[in-house]
């Protein structure tokens, strides 16, 4: 979708459809001339009420309606609105009226709701979408323009580091096998000016990163571990250099502990960690924040086979810690495990950031609205939770009190994969911090509630991938750059 921003509509402006965003209540007029608002639309039970004005169809958002939202989550969702009903009406193009005095944070809400929403995944349809390459959302911003231009262009790299990362996710789990993984982000790379790095899956064993060689044992289709680097011209003294690393297993399906096979397919997304950071990286290159930035992710796929690593293993990793497998379901913690320790080890990272579709008990905890956050790094966490309200990426802290760390007690090794069935996204938290070294802040973000929308609803336009944590990451490392 082309949006566009004028200060005042032009003498040929003829869109489809107007849209009006309404907030009395907060005594918000976003249109310089608002429209009277009758009492259908603050009646109107489903946002937007439809109607016409001067001959236009026109949309009016009456944002108290949306009282089950926070009041920026709901300027998000009544910008995704907009976009949905343009098409259930089956106009092409859309104007938005925002002349009057906008905080520049309302605006950034309304058009990342609008972009969210105006992704599409039509790739293995048969039938494309019809009138995305037609769909235009001019803003008639007034005194607004200029500064509104500015944050666009921001929000425009954003929303491409986001559709990147939906992409991957989405792609079937046959398409998208570890080494194509990295060959995708090799070739984005190359194209926005990063540099990758990698280690094959002869590399990762004869180097000990046993998590990842043993995890990806099961599979025909080896295990890598590549690397993502931005180095800004100019670093500030104040910028905080970040890494971020991603879970990328490319296919859970359970190894030898199988998975009932109901869902089983949303698995081709057990990546969404990985297309978190590549989406993010990309969208880092564009902004050049003055912070270095580097990435780390691993990709496997965890299948059964002859070959496939069993409980009861013992596997010694890097740092020497041994690890008892009593589940290998609970993969994810292993991979994660060694691009930790690469990280510190061998790309000598002290600020680290991971994203993973984790735990199950995180996605029973905290449901399908926020990210869970362990970390036992007070300053690191600070700013995570600072980035995630400036991004609208809800996140949760989940406790990591030490008597969690009882529950991975092994009687055969130093710790074991799982902890029991309870308190589960705390006890993965706690093995990860088993592989973190002293003066190392670290934040593990799970977002295996938040990775995948069953619905067509808010602003998401079809079931599907969200690229969750892709914007938080972009927003902490501009907050990083000082």
């Amino acid at each position: 979708m082309q949006i566009k921003i004028v200060s005042r509509p032009p003498k040929a402006f003829a869109p489809d459809a107007i849209c009006y965003f309404l907030d009395p209540e907060n005594k918000i007029d976003y249109q310089a001339q608002p429209p009277r608002i009758s009492q259908a639309v603050k009646d109107h039970s489903d946002p937007p009420f439809v109607t016409a004005i001067d001959g236009r169809l026109a949309f009016q958002f009456y944002l108290p309606r949306y009282k089950y939202y926070e009041q920026a989550e709901a300027r998000r969702i009544a910008g995704g609105m907009a976009v949905r009903q343009m098409r259930k009406a089956g106009v092409h193009k859309l104007a938005w009226i925002l002349d009057g005095v906008v905080p520049l944070a309302h605006f950034r809400e309304f058009v990342t709701g609008a972009q969210l929403a105006a992704y599409v995944f039509d790739r293995y349809k048969s039938t494309k979408f019809p009138g995305l390459a037609k769909e235009q959302l001019t803003i008639v911003a007034g005194d607004n323009s200029a500064l509104f231009r500015r944050e666009l262009e921001r929000l425009a790299a954003v929303d491409a580091g986001v559709r990147t990362a939906r992409d991957l996710a989405n792609t079937p789990a046959g398409d998208l096998v570890p080494l194509e993984l990295a060959e995708r982000a090799r070739k984005l790379a190359r194209e926005f000016g990063l540099v990758f790095r990698s280690l094959s899956a002869a590399q990762l064993a004869a180097r000990g990163y046993v998590g990842l060689t043993n995890v990806g044992r099961g599979s025909v289709n080896p295990p890598v571990m590549f690397t993502l680097g931005y180095k800004p011209e100019k670093q500030k003294r104040s910028a905080k250099p970040l890494c971020l690393v991603g879970k990328g297993v490319c296919f859970d399906a359970g190894g030898i502990d199988l998975k009932p096979w109901d869902g089983m397919w949303d698995m081709k997304a057990d990546m969404g960690g990985a297309a978190a950071v590549i989406g993010a990286m990309q969208a880092i290159a564009l902004l050049k924040p003055a912070v270095p930035v580097c990435a780390v992710i691993a990709a496997a796929q965890n299948l059964p086979d002859g070959k496939a690593f069993l409980p009861s293993d013992v596997l010694r990793y890097r740092n020497g810690r041994t690890v008892e497998i009593q589940n290998t379901d609970a993969e994810g913690r292993l991979v994660l495990a060694d691009a930790l320790l690469y990280a510190q080890s061998t790309l000598r990272q002290r600020r680290i950031l991971d994203f993973a579709t984790l735990t199950g008990a995180c996605a029973r905890a905290l449901g399908k609205h926020y990210i869970g956050l362990l970390s036992r790094s007070p300053e690191l966490k600070a700013a995570v939770l600072h980035a995630a309200e400036l991004s609208g990426e809800n996140v949760w802290e989940l406790p990591l009190h030490p008597e969690y760390r009882l529950q991975l007690k092994s009687s055969v090794a130093d710790v074991r994969n799982i902890g029991g069935p309870l308190a589960g996204a705390q006890t993965a938290g706690w093995f990860l911090h088993e592989f973190i070294e002293p003066h190392t802040e670290y934040v593990h973000l799970d977002i295996a509630g938040t990775y995948v929308n069953e619905d067509a609803k808010k602003y998401w336009s079809q079931p599907g991938m969200t690229g969750s944590g892709t914007r938080l990451a972009i927003a902490l490392a501009e907050l990083s750059a000082g």
